[in-house]
């Protein structure tokens, strides 16, 4: 062998050595998002001293959250197991459903900026004296699904669904639309007393 071919082998054999011998590149992971195991919808029935009554998640919590007297009936469905809660508010009408109607659009509608749209749903059950709005915002917002109800003359009860995480439409989605099916229960149960 010729003294060119042992050099050329050898610097061959270095060559390889050394780009052999680094680190393997590390790639992340990408995201993922955990299995929410759902569990079956059943609900109960709520009933107090305000004049309302309807059937709500057997999952949640109903808890008063009354500042005042005047606040006595301000209610607040905790699910404790997806870190949601549904503030509602109850108000006795004083020829001003109008201010309180517009409000809750209002509440919906400054969420234009960030939602990539809002599903606005009229909501009619004569039978019970019970109509309303719901609103239903799609996209990483602070409240995804809204609603008020009224009878038109002097009951008005608004709801206004929260998650305590940052929002990520994408990650919530399933619990979310859990969450939502059992709001679209509780307003169709819902009566004035």
């Amino acid at each position: 062998m010729s003294m060119n071919k042992i050099v050329y082998i050898i610097g061959l054999l270095v060559l390889t050595f050394f780009t052999s011998c680094r680190e393997p590149e590390v790639f992340p992971k990408p995201k993922s998002y955990l299995r929410i195991e759902l569990p079956e919808h059943s609900y109960q029935v709520f009933e107090d001293s305000c004049n309302y009554k309807f059937e709500y998640s057997s999952l949640a919590k109903v808890i008063s959250k009354p500042s005042s007297p005047k606040e006595s009936c301000f209610k607040n469905i905790v699910y404790p197991q997806f870190k949601a809660s549904l503030y509602c508010t109850y108000v006795a009408l004083d020829s001003n459903l109008f201010q309180y109607s517009e409000y809750s659009r209002k509440l919906a509608y400054e969420h234009t900026i960030k939602s990539n749209g809002i599903e606005e749903v009229n909501l009619e059950h004569a039978d019970k004296k019970v109509y309303g709005t719901s609103f239903e915002i799609k996209g990483d917002v602070a409240c995804n699904y809204l609603f008020y109800l009224t009878d038109s003359t002097s009951n008005y009860f608004a709801g206004s669904l929260y998650f305590e995480t940052v929002p990520n439409y994408d990650s919530l989605q399933p619990v979310l639309e859990y969450v939502v099916k059992d709001l679209e229960h509780m307003i169709n149960t819902f009566e004035w007393k």
